[in-house]
């Protein structure tokens, strides 16, 4: 997909040629819409997002300064803009810099007035960085989760983590309407990291009633965060014709960032439900009188029950627009441990701040990434909750990684939604020593070979 038609999909103002052919249609109503339009989508420099934002902030930015300079770029042949790419990032390090260091968690804009798209705009220059060969596939191999071999696929395969009891979305497609009618998409983190509780839950699924297919793929945002923006869409494309030729109308999602990728594709063809909902939903099933064990658990007494004395929640970025995971996974939280205290951190909701993880942001600047993990981590700890609940798995890996590296005491109990509502709880410590060992030990020279050459 070219940048033009990246383009077509997210709010803009209305071109110079789109101006004039409106006003050969000499309707006075249509040019006075059209102006307005332009008007409110127009930044009014309040450097409001700057102050949101330290980014912005050290290089004396705006979403506004950042697209002109994206579409004084985009004004030039196709053939033009790598150069101008280029020269911009050695007359202008400082905006390349920001540009590089942004996560795409969209705060510096939630409260815009001029509707303005902080992380869409960022993600534009990524394209342009990719083209310029600024950023290039081949230094990211782990992420390119398009390809057979990714960090996901590699350490499923390599620790033997699959689910041959389900039925993959692949199987489905070639199967045809009829079978099912819903996909399950755990998203490439839980999958992977998490195949105890992946499973768990999808047994629930199958408990209830629902006819789905799963799939372990990624829905492509690592992909979007380094400016592969044809080939993220071709993936979620790839997913979405498996998805119409099994006849499936619904995929249940348990990571708000799956769900907003999806939506840019799924329009009114297929519904996208946050798990959490769902889950909701079924609360006269998940509330029998055996509890939240769901018939999973191991039969324990009542004593050796998950307690949490007080919780907070950390939102995710992708949420913010809406919040249907955040209220939720509150909902379903308040109902599992009635007598749990929720606290509310500071910036939550709308106003959430992000992990540090997205963008590929730790690859340029890992400890800007690093600030951002723990200043979410202090937050929390200043409600004074026990707990973090975390709506996106990727967002509790990366504060799990985190706090696994702190001195005693000064982290925090970080556990997805999942965690808590089927008393799975994830094993961070082995995963991550597994995620280290997998590269010293017998496959060791494939994985550099494969990812590093």
């Amino acid at each position: 997909m070219q940048i033009e038609a990246f383009q077509q999909i997210k709010p803009q103002k209305l071109t110079d040629a789109e101006l004039e052919s409106l006003a050969q249609l000499d309707v006075p109503l249509l040019n006075q819409l059209a102006a307005l339009v332009n008007k409110r989508l127009s930044c009014a420099q309040c450097n409001g997002c700057s102050l949101r934002c330290e980014v912005l902030q050290e290089s004396s930015l705006t979403i506004g300064s950042v697209g002109e300079g994206f579409q004084k770029i985009l004004a030039l042949p196709p053939k033009e803009r790598p150069k101008a790419t280029l020269q911009l990032k050695e007359e202008q390090p400082y905006l390349y810099r920001a540009l590089r260091r942004c996560c795409f968690c969209g705060h510096c804009t939630a409260e815009c007035q001029a509707h303005m798209l902080g992380a869409d705009r960022m993600r534009e220059w990524r394209s342009l960085f990719m083209q310029a060969g600024l950023m290039t596939p081949t230094g990211y191999k782990l992420l390119l989760v398009d390809n057979e071999w990714n960090i996901f696929s590699a350490y499923r395969a390599i620790f033997g983590i699959e689910y041959p009891e389900f039925l993959p979305l692949s199987d489905a497609a070639l199967l045809g309407p009829g079978v099912v009618d819903t996909l399950f998409f755990p998203g490439c983190s839980l999958v992977s990291y998490a195949p105890e509780l992946t499973r768990k839950v999808a047994l629930w699924l199958g408990s209830v009633g629902v006819d789905f297919a799963m799939s372990d793929a990624c829905c492509g945002s690592p992909l979007m965060s380094i400016g592969s923006v044809e080939r993220a869409e071709s993936l979620r494309q790839k997913i979405f014709d498996q998805i119409r030729a099994a006849g499936i109308t619904k995929i249940l999602t348990i990571c708000p960032g799956c769900s907003e990728e999806f939506a840019e594709i799924a329009g009114g063809e297929i519904e996208i439900i946050p798990l959490p909902e769902f889950l909701l939903e079924k609360s006269n099933v998940l509330t029998l009188e055996d509890g939240f064990r769901l018939g999973f658990g191991d039969g324990s007494d009542a004593e050796d029950a998950w307690n949490p004395s007080s919780v907070t929640f950390f939102d995710s970025c992708h949420d913010r627009s809406n919040n249907r995971y955040g209220d939720a996974a509150r909902k379903l939280v308040q109902s599992r441990f009635p007598q749990t205290d929720q606290l509310e951190m500071k910036h939550n909701r709308n106003d959430t701040l992000c992990c540090g993880a997205g963008g590929a942001v730790t690859a340029f600047d890992n400890d800007l990434s690093q600030r951002r993990a723990w200043r979410v981590i202090d937050e929390a700890r200043e409600t004074g909750a026990e707990t973090m609940v975390t709506m996106c798995p990727t967002c509790t890996y990366t504060f799990a990684n985190v706090c696994s590296k702190a001195e005693p005491g000064k982290g925090i109990n970080n556990h997805h939604y999942l965690e808590l509502i089927f008393e799975q709880k994830i094993d961070w410590p082995a995963h991550f020593a597994q995620l280290e060992s997998m590269w010293t030990g017998e496959y060791a020279h494939w994985l550099t070979e494969t990812f590093l050459t």
